[in-house]
């Protein structure tokens, strides 16, 4: 019994999938970025898009439009978040198809990087009340940048709407988007990760 209690734990662990992404999008310009990162085994899997533009084509995507109807006769109260969780994230999925982007990817190994695992670890550990930073009362001046963070736990997602976030309205957010940034920068050490795409993150 407690081998099959151990061996259905090891399954369990290996067969969570868990992945945060992060999708900058600037007003003014059609540039914009896309960073996730993924859970391997014993590998963290970093994978940045930089995008050019949207086709067109994706307002003709039945799929697409049929899920945004969803959203539009849903209101934004506590009790339909999850269910507009989900279809925003499936909107990103079909998005994905149109984009005009160029891609880099890096893999970190967890035990080479404890702290930037313990880091990931503990987005997925934190209430999103902390991580939305709530209690703080903030005066946005220029909301030209946003950011959406996505968590996913399995089926389960969470979705973070960030308006020009720094450091000290979204401390644990933009930190850890920062660190997943200058991961890239330590192994790769080129210039692929352009301001227009990143801002100075």
């Amino acid at each position: 019994m407690k081998y099959f209690i151990f061996l259905f734990l090891s399954i369990s662990m290996f067969s969570q999938k868990r992945e945060i992404t992060y999708n900058l999008h600037f007003n003014n310009s059609e540039k914009s970025s896309s960073i996730t990162i993924k859970e391997e085994k014993k590998m963290l899997l970093l994978e940045y898009k930089l995008i050019d533009s949207i086709s067109s084509a994706l307002n003709k995507d039945k799929k697409y439009n049929r899920i945004l109807r969803k959203i539009e006769k849903l209101s934004f109260k506590p009790e339909n978040l999850k269910r507009i969780e989900n279809y925003v994230y499936q909107l990103n999925i079909i998005k994905e198809k149109y984009f005009f982007y160029k891609s880099d990817r890096i893999l970190v190994p967890i035990s080479e990087n404890e702290i930037f695992y313990n880091d990931f670890n503990n987005l997925f550990n934190t209430h999103v009340d902390i991580l939305k930073n709530k209690k703080k009362t903030r005066i946005v001046l220029d909301s030209n940048r946003n950011i959406e963070t996505i968590l996913k736990f399995n089926n389960d997602i969470k979705i973070i709407f960030m308006t020009s976030p720094d450091e000290k309205s979204h401390p644990i957010l933009i930190s850890f988007l920062k660190n997943t940034l200058n991961l890239y920068r330590e192994q790769k050490q080129n210039n692929f990760l352009k301001k227009e795409y990143i801002y100075n993150y």
